[in-house]
């Protein structure tokens, strides 16, 4: 029986960077969409204006415009936050969310603290930014490095001409957990067990985000963050068997 995945983002990225996942799920006889968020891939939204909400109401309208029902909601990294959003509006839709190496923030949490000294110089930079937005740059070296840590020289070239600045707006916010949380959708994790992508105050991303889901199921892949690159193939081949546990 085929399934339905919707796949999110993260930070930087657009749709595009489903392509070969989406390939695979397809070959395996699941249909998915990739969505852009506001600003991000093929929409046009001023990036100065991209807020939260908007990120989350682009993905509901998205599913409620199709009539999509039993989602299997997947969110890389930053997408973590969208993917949380979207099930808390309408987790009638969703069959699964699905956290793909991604952030699983605390209530009212908030990914870049404006008032927090060491992120404060990076947050005043990006809002003297036409675009108020955060270039990948901005992160550093070691950030750049851990998120790209297994990723061949020549398809990192490919990626970095793809990438887009992140707008402020959505990073800044206090993400409300608590609706997602008591929702009762079952969740899920997916692992990327050489990810090396600095976490603050953590040794990684696994347990230190997995672990605040509620009975998650676990996949491991062996490889670094930018997993739909990589490994597109175990990554579909996980989201495949997670739409039918």
């Amino acid at each position: 029986m085929s399934e339905t995945h919707v796949l999110v983002h993260g930070a930087w990225h657009g749709g595009w960077c489903w392509a070969a996942v989406q390939n695979q799920l397809s070959l395996r006889g699941d249909r998915s969409f990739a969505v852009d968020l506001p600003g991000h891939g093929q929409d046009q939204t001023d990036r100065a204006k991209v807020t939260y909400d908007s990120y989350v109401n682009s993905v509901v309208t998205f599913i409620e415009e199709r009539d999509l029902r039993n989602v299997v909601l997947s969110g890389h990294s930053l997408g973590g936050l969208t993917v949380a959003g979207v099930t808390a509006r309408i987790p009638k839709r969703v069959r699964r969310a699905v956290f793909v190496s991604a952030i699983v923030p605390l209530d009212a949490e908030r990914l870049i603290d404006p008032d927090n000294p060491r992120t404060r110089p990076m947050v005043e930079a990006a809002l003297a930014r036409i675009d108020k937005c955060v270039p990948v740059e901005a992160m550093g070296a070691d950030f750049y490095a851990g998120l790209m840590n297994d990723v061949p020289a020549e398809m990192r070239r490919w990626i970095d001409a793809a990438l887009c600045p992140e707008p402020t707006g959505p990073m800044m916010a206090p993400i409300p957990m608590k609706a997602f949380q008591e929702s009762g959708v079952p969740t899920a994790y997916l692992v990327c067990e050489n990810d090396a992508t600095p976490v603050p105050n953590a040794p990684g991303w696994h347990p230190h985000f997995s672990s605040r889901l509620k009975n998650p199921a676990l996949k491991f892949i062996r490889c670094g963050h930018e997993v739909m690159f990589t490994q597109p193939a175990a990554c579909a081949q996980a989201l495949y068997e997670l739409a039918r546990v």
